[in-house]
């Protein structure tokens, strides 16, 4: 396997994470309230007071789980990315 494929892999990996943590909370489901960013990455062992770097990565494997269709995030005025709630998409 080469690095390409590794990373990809790696890639696909973190978004399966993601989306587990978000399915393993009651208000992560389709038509719930949905759950928050920060809220996500604590349970995939994402977010860490300080390194901003792992609470990016959460956000951006959200954003590639949406482009996927799976999870879609909620209309919030005034939040931060940490505070936006995503629950599973419709599609």
């Amino acid at each position: 396997m080469n690095l390409h494929q590794r990373g990809a892999e790696l890639v696909n990996q973190l978004k399966a994470l993601v989306l587990e943590a978000l399915l393993s909370h009651p208000e992560g489901g389709v038509g719930n309230q949905g759950v928050s960013q920060r809220e996500i990455a604590r349970r995939a062992g994402l977010h860490n007071i300080g390194t901003v770097e792992l609470d990016r990565t959460c956000h951006e494997m959200l954003s590639l789980l949406r482009k996927d269709g799976k999870v879609e995030p909620l209309a919030e005025t005034n939040r931060t990315d940490e505070e936006v709630h995503w629950r599973l998409s419709q599609n």
